[in-house]
């Protein structure tokens, strides 16, 4: 079922806000009153909770996990059952998915890559030293937290390692990221999880997949026949040791992969140490046995493995384009394949039931026109006429399932225990009463003080609602005879809704907040909500704002754009302006400066310009050279010669000299000037101008 807003869980986890929804569960955030704390509690879809096969998987998920306390995996609190609700309480990490991530801020820096690589990595490492393997590693099911934390989630498809059960004839985990061993319904271990990691990483270094298609069988038989076209590629400024990472973790057979999440943690460290080092090393597949090439049969049960029929691929390349237009919290859902024998069955009730449906329907047509009347006695006509009228009902009634009704909750609040079962059970709805401490079914002066549902809500006729009981105190007895409705006051200014209630005959309570929404002297929220009913004099407190509210300037310098951007977007500032310069202890894409310095108090929504690094600036000399053949003196004469080089409204000597004969030509000079182009040399004899000629500079590196 859907779960609302102030609904609780096992009596202490109270529901906040849906947060998240997937193929198979929903997720909400909720506050956990025994221990106070926030968690995310996911819930099971209704539509399967029937279903064995995924109420079995979603219970593996919490066993799975349950012992695993790691920072890059999402710990598991509790798990349960509560009227057909299954549940899951975990650990509630803020932020998004690692899927969202790379397509908010596009592929991923190198630094960024191996830090994220190297906590998913963490995360496997502590799953596969409890024989636990993940088999559905994807960015969809990592979350990266507000604080650059990854979490490892959704255990749901794995199983210990060590146990006897493999994985059946339908492939598990999601096709683009599937290893080779899985697509072809073979076992799966720890190193199928790493290649799964090698392909999120590849994803994260370059913003794409290695391997997609039409449809899921086209992907899994590039897993199993194409080589991966090496990221650097598409990208040359991937470090050559993170490709090699990545293509080891990749590699067809599992024997030459990383042996371990460990082994692969070492090199991953090592990136940004030797970036260009030949420390990946990958071993040689020693194969006595002959080649064997995969026939026709092979890739029809990998086809049925991953689709289960022919008219299974035309739902496959729907689901591929709704991901491809954003569907990104779900991936192709490989693993929840029709069986055949379960197709055959609905195949054969469709077809009894649409027969059903057209014998019905010629039976009111022939009634209609009068084909069955066997008589024309006006008695015997009417009970025809009252035998054809009521049997379709009774037949559509039979055909089709019972429509759930429904009903609006009253507010019971007040209320003693008779009065409101009375009301109760004059809509239709079972009571099913607790108390509160330090009262018992056995007081007499017993009064509703909370109610599961809201007034106002749709509750299922039938269905049972928990209502509590309580002393009446002191509260309840002067007020019990009036009760007023809450008037809805937000984004009402304060005088207007402190007017409203006391106008009610509601009291005033206030409370101030800055807010980046709400203008100042708004109120930005109200306790109770508008609409509920409370006892005249209740006190309502309002939540007023105190405009926007301010903020310290973080440090930026030496992270790239997208975490210098995430980092502002944690304390409510924009990124502004983005520039380029030249540096030479920045590396290239990292941040130099920002517009405004770290640890100054802004307001929020404030923006910050930043200047990333293009590298260090090549450093130049610009040269030129001169060849004077002519003969400026007469024979057994000297004198005064001096060279001027002259750029625009630059010049500068490049030769002078006292004494010169005819003997020192030709005269060849090399120079340096301003900048690369041409430029003239001006001639001076005996400090005269003599003449002039053009010349060109070219730039030569440092």
């Amino acid at each position: 079922m859907m779960l609302r807003e102030g609904m609780f869980l096992a009596d202490r986890y109270e529901i906040i806000e849906q947060i998240g929804t997937g193929g198979m569960a929903d997720v909400y955030k909720a506050r956990c009153h025994k221990l106070n704390r926030y968690v995310a509690i996911k819930v099971l879809r209704r539509e399967y909770c029937d279903n064995e096969s995924f109420v079995r998987k979603f219970t593996v998920e919490a066993q799975s996990t349950a012992g695993l306390i790691h920072p890059n995996i999402v710990n598991i609190y509790d798990a349960g059952n509560e009227e057909g609700i299954h549940y899951i309480v975990m650990e509630l990490a803020e932020g998004m998915t690692l899927k969202r991530y790379i397509r908010r801020y596009g592929r991923l820096s190198a630094r960024e890559t191996v830090d994220f690589a190297i906590q998913i990595a963490s995360g496997l490492q502590a799953a596969h030293e409890h024989h636990i393997i993940h088999r559905d590693i994807k960015p969809q099911n990592i979350l990266v937290s507000d604080s650059g934390t990854i979490k490892v989630t959704d255990f749901g498809i794995a199983r210990a390692a060590t146990g006897d059960d493999t994985i059946s004839s339908s492939a598990m985990g999601s096709v683009r990221y599937l290893s080779p061993e899985q697509a072809r319904g073979g076992y799966a271990d720890e190193r199928s999880d790493i290649y799964s990691l090698g392909i999120t990483i590849y994803e994260m270094a370059t913003g794409k997949v290695p391997f997609d298609g039409e449809n899921t069988v086209a992907i899994a038989l590039m897993h199993l026949r194409d080589e991966i076209t090496p990221p650097r590629c598409y990208f040359p400024d991937i470090p050559s040791s993170l490709e090699k990472i990545i293509l080891k973790c990749t590699m067809k057979q599992p024997e030459q992969r990383y042996q371990s999440a460990a082994e692969l943690i070492l090199d991953l460290q090592k990136v940004f140490l030797s970036p260009d080092g030949n420390y990946v090393y990958v071993n040689p597949l020693v194969d006595d046995s002959p080649t064997i090439q995969r026939n026709t049969e092979d890739i029809e049960k990998i086809r049925k493995s991953l689709t289960g029929t022919e008219r299974k691929r035309d739902v496959e390349k729907n689901r591929s384009r709704a991901e491809e237009e954003g569907d990104e919290e779900e991936d192709y859902k490989d693993d929840a394949s029709m069986n055949p024998k379960l197709e055959k069955l609905i195949l054969v009730i469709t077809i009894v039931f649409g027969v059903l449906v057209a014998c019905i329907v010629f039976y009111l047509v022939g009634n209609s026109l009068h084909l069955f009347r066997t008589s024309s006695n006006k008695g015997t006509t009417q009970a025809a006429v009252e035998t054809t009228t009521e049997a379709p009902k009774e037949a559509t009634t039979a055909s089709k399932p019972e429509e759930t009704k429904y009903t609006k909750m009253p507010n019971l609040i007040g209320l003693t225990k008779n009065a409101a079962e009375d009301e109760m059970k004059a809509l239709g709805l079972k009571a099913d009463f607790a108390y509160e401490d330090g009262s018992s079914s056995a007081d007499s002066d017993l009064i509703v003080k909370k109610q599961q549902y809201n007034k106002g809500d749709a509750v299922a006729i039938d269905s049972t609602v928990k209502i509590t009981l309580g002393k009446k105190d002191s509260a309840d007895a002067t007020t019990t005879a009036e009760k007023v409705e809450v008037p809805a006051m937000v984004n009402y200014t304060e005088k207007k809704a402190e007017k409203e209630l006391t106008k009610a005959g509601l009291k005033v309570k206030k409370a101030y907040a800055t807010s980046d929404t709400v203008k100042e002297g708004y109120v930005i929220k109200q306790s109770p909500k508008g609409g509920t009913i409370v006892n005249k004099g209740f006190a309502v407190t309002i939540t007023i704002s105190k405009g926007v509210g301010k903020t310290t300037v973080p440090s930026l310098i030496g992270v790239s754009q997208s975490v210098a951007e995430r980092e502002l977007n944690q304390v409510g500032l924009k990124l502004g302006t983005v520039s380029y310069d030249y540096s030479g202890e920045v590396g290239v894409g990292d941040v130099i400066s920002q517009g405004i310095e770290s640890g100054t108090s802004v307001d929020k929504g404030t923006k910050v310009s930043i200047v990333l690094s293009l590298g260090e600036q090549e450093s130049y000399r610009y040269e030129g050279s001169v060849n004077i053949e002519e003969q400026p003196f007469d024979e057994g004469a000297s004198g005064s010669v001096k060279l001027v080089l002259k750029q625009d409204s630059w010049e500068s000597t490049i030769y002078s000299k006292s004494s010169v004969s005819n003997d020192d030509f030709p005269l060849n000079i090399t120079f340096e000037g301003d900048r690369e182009g041409g430029g003239t040399v001006i001639m001076y004899v005996n400090g005269k101008q003599y003449n002039t000629y053009s010349v060109n500079l070219s730039a030569i590196s440092d």
